[in-house]
């Protein structure tokens, strides 16, 4: 990379705002590179630019994009147009870092700034008003002829003040007598709506409990006899309100009885051998008068509601009630 000089007249220029013409002389620095002998490159490059900055200054004047008095000051932002114009890649030249510096010549003879004005002179200012504005100026930076309102909000409540009236205290005591009213009807309903769901959970379990009483005793003695024959599970379920009577059961695997639901079933003299003798869930009532339930796992189990009662029955094998289900006797 090799360092170069350019320097040299630019111009004439014709100006568009005098008409005449003017000139300049030119002097940078920049940076270039060439392939082959770079010595006999530099000159090329030199006159190349000197074009490139004589087009550039002559076609900015003529689109009236620089003023010949600001000519100087500009002419290191064309740089970029300038080395564009050049056209030395075409030749295998590289130039670039251009630094460049704009002297213009004196105007010649004739062609300057105009003759100086020869005319009369502007009447004098008139005396100063002295203090005639003076009492307006004082009305103007007194506060007390300024009536300043505010308007703001803090803690939810709307604070009104003014120069004049000081602070809206009334307003403020009507605000706070209404954000109470509003939090107690805001509370009052909120109660009323707790109770009303805490009775309704209240009735739900009330209804619970009666229900899971002993209903399957008092009706034991009406329930639809049914038949079985002992060798597979014997299921009760829905609404069922069935009687078993003077069956022996005997099952290989799982449970003898199974009651789901709001059954409602009734065991007479029954004889029963299995893993678990009677399972009982949900809302069913199972009463066993008499006979005998041996179990290998379990004589009887229950979970939810359910409740099984035993009446002198022989229970062989042990009982497992889940709370608040529940299994009473023999």
């Amino acid at each position: 990379m090799q360092q170069g000089q350019v320097g040299g007249k630019v111009g004439p220029f014709t100006d568009p705002a005098m008409g005449g013409q003017v000139s300049g002389t030119v002097h940078g620095t920049f940076t270039y590179t060439a392939t082959g002998d770079t010595s006999q490159s530099l000159p090329w490059v030199q006159q190349q630019l000197m074009l490139a900055i004589n087009n550039v200054l002559a076609q900015k004047l003529a689109s009236q994009q620089v003023a010949v008095q600001t000519m100087s000051g500009s002419l290191p932002y064309y740089t970029q147009e300038i080395l564009a114009q050049c056209q030395t890649q075409q030749a295998g030249v590289t130039v670039s870092d251009l630094q460049l510096q704009l002297q213009l010549d004196a105007p010649p003879p004739g062609q300057g700034a105009p003759a100086p004005y020869g005319g009369p002179l502007p009447a004098p200012p008139p005396p100063a008003p002295g203090d005639a504005f003076t009492p307006g100026a004082k009305n103007r930076l007194d506060p007390s002829n300024y009536n300043v309102k505010a308007k703001i909000k803090v803690g939810g409540f709307n604070v009104n003040a003014s120069t004049d009236g000081g602070l809206d205290v009334d307003g403020l005591g009507k605000q706070a007598v209404d954000k109470v009213k509003s939090n107690v009807i805001w509370y009052a309903g909120g109660c009323l709506v707790l109770f009303i769901v805490l009775a309704g959970v209240g009735g739900i379990i009330a209804y619970a409990l009666y229900n899971s009483g002993s209903p399957a005793t008092a009706k034991a003695g009406g329930g639809k006899a049914a038949a079985w024959d002992g060798k597979s599970t014997f299921e009760c379920k829905g609404n069922d309100n069935v009687k078993l009577e003077g069956v022996t059961a005997s099952i290989a695997s799982g449970s003898a009885i199974k009651a789901s639901a709001n059954c409602r079933l009734e065991l007479s003299k029954v004889t029963i051998s299995a893993p678990v003798g009677i399972e009982a869930g949900g809302n069913a009532k199972v009463t066993v008068n008499g006979g005998a339930v041996t179990g290998s796992e379990a004589a009887a189990k229950a979970s939810g509601l359910a409740k099984i009662t035993f009446t002198g029955t022989t229970v062989t094998g042990k009982t497992d009630a889940k709370a608040p289900a529940s299994i009473t006797g023999p």
